[in-house]
């Protein structure tokens, strides 16, 4: 969250950057808004009530204040009978990314949350948040669980674990970072978060830091310090008290980011604009009866959560399950359920209007494939058929299969066949008799893409005949 004596600091920080690179016309108007809506003030924040210091006060505290129907939980063994249809699926982070910006966007009147669930003993998953939300447009911040917010809870102890003031110093783009900051935030990371210390990862998220700062995007804490749940023994009744005091610590920094994201002809009594936050949480608190429980009624939220990239080692039955049918050769966001419409193409926004989930599947070695990529200059383009376009990709199999990429699909065998598919990197999906494979290929303009399968290998050849 945001304390109030932190929020100039951070308008400050955001002052120069609302936009975070944003050309639309919204955006402009947000920009050019900023001097004349200098007057506007974010109204009170809601009191925080008193904080439980007992698993049966926190319990009912926590039914209380659950105003929405958690989400449900992902069905990993439907993707088992992933069609050959690649209207579902996103693939490569440049698309993913403005895949669920555009869906963030969509709905202006209400709040918006993309929150992305990891298993915390996974680097990778961590990593691929990073390049997606980095490169989104929309989020006033991430908000980070492995970063702890101090709340407002009445009656609080002393609390000194939260990263609040650190991460607002680390989000200034004003001069170069303090050491001092630096430093506390790797000390409290190696101290409180056992995972990241465990596997190894802890820089990656000074790392994320880092990266986001470079992207003019904030970092909020999500987590609750130790301080506050140390009356409390029961794991189930804790991890509800986190997911509150998440939730809660969002709609604190909303307000003071909200001076940044102001729509034009703002008044002075006018309520802040409807949030945008994108929020990396393990992956209990991301589905279920988790995190989505405490967001705004009105809000429109998206559950994003990660497969593979898992650390050595660990125990990951799911993925070892599907990989004896699946391949992944590349990230690929495949939408399972909800109100959203996958765009078919990177210039067609998605249509919604409620909630959706999603899965994110990362290639790694339990099932990953083995991808040869090569490149030919100096040719032109496929054949084109009768009132089509150029045909771009021509594809095999070394045995019979279903293959889509785009809107378009066809039968394939041993015989190379041509299809027509829009330019730039193309989510796909390949159903054999033995194995599906999804990924992306990078279909060139004025050349074309040569793909060939091997499935009983997990093993796929990408030739790209380029102009």
């Amino acid at each position: 969250m945001v304390t109030r004596w932190l929020r100039p600091v951070v308008v400050a920080a955001l002052a120069s950057a609302c936009t975070r690179g944003d050309t639309s016309p919204s955006a402009a108007a947000n920009a050019s808004s900023a001097s004349a809506a200098s007057t506007w003030k974010a109204p009170a924040e809601p009191v925080w009530p008193e904080l439980p210091r007992d698993d049966a006060a926190a319990d009912q505290l926590v039914a209380k204040e659950a105003v929405r129907a958690g989400t449900r939980a992902v069905d990993v063994a439907s993707l088992r009978t992933l069609g050959a249809d690649a209207a579902p699926l996103v693939g490569g982070e440049d698309a993913i990314a403005a895949a669920l910006d555009a869906w963030m966007r969509i709905d202006p009147k209400r709040p918006a949350y993309v929150v992305f669930g990891t298993t915390h003993d996974s680097r990778a998953q961590l990593e691929a948040v990073r390049s997606i939300v980095v490169r989104m447009k929309s989020p006033w911040a991430l908000a980070v669980e492995q970063f702890r917010a101090s709340g407002k809870w009445k009656d609080a102890p002393r609390i000194t674990t939260a990263d609040d003031a650190d991460l607002a110093a680390f989000a200034s783009t004003k001069g170069a970072v303090d050491d001092a900051v630096s430093w506390r935030l790797r000390d409290r990371q190696e101290r409180l978060d056992h995972a990241a210390w465990r596997y190894g990862y802890s820089p990656a998220l000074i790392d994320l830091l880092w990266a986001a700062r470079g992207a003019s995007l904030p970092i909020v804490g999500c987590d609750m310090p130790p301080e506050l749940h140390a009356g409390l023994s029961n794991d189930e009744t804790l991890s509800s008290l986190r997911e509150l005091h998440c939730a809660r610590s969002l709609r604190s920094s909303a307000l003071g980011l909200a001076a940044a994201h102001l729509p034009a002809n703002i008044d002075d009594d006018d309520p802040p604009p409807p949030e945008r936050f994108a929020v990396l949480v393990g992956r209990a608190h991301a589905e279920g009866g988790g995190l989505s429980r405490f967001l705004p009624k009105d809000a429109r939220v998206r559950t994003v959560v990660l497969l593979g990239g898992r650390a050595r080692g660990v125990p990951d039955e799911e993925e070892k399950a599907l990989a004896e049918t699946l391949v992944v050769t590349e990230p690929v966001l495949v939408h399972l359920a909800g109100d959203v419409a996958p765009p078919k193409s990177r210039a067609r926004a998605p249509a919604t209007t409620g909630d959706a989930q999603d899965v994110l599947l990362l290639p790694d070695e339990v099932w990953g494939g083995d991808v040869d990529r090569a490149s030919d200059p100096g040719v032109s383009p496929g054949p084109a058929g009768a009132g089509l376009p150029d045909r771009n990709v021509l594809v095999s199999s070394d045995e019979p299969a279903a293959f889509a990429i785009g809107d378009a699909r066809v039968r394939v065998g041993p015989k190379p066949e041509w299809l027509s598919a829009s330019g730039g990197r193309q989510a796909y999906v390949l159903v054999g008799e033995t194995r599906r494979f999804v990924g992306a290929v990078d279909v060139p303009s004025g050349g074309y893409a040569e793909v060939h399968f091997v499935p009983k290998e997990r093993a796929m050849r990408v030739m790209l005949h380029l102009p």
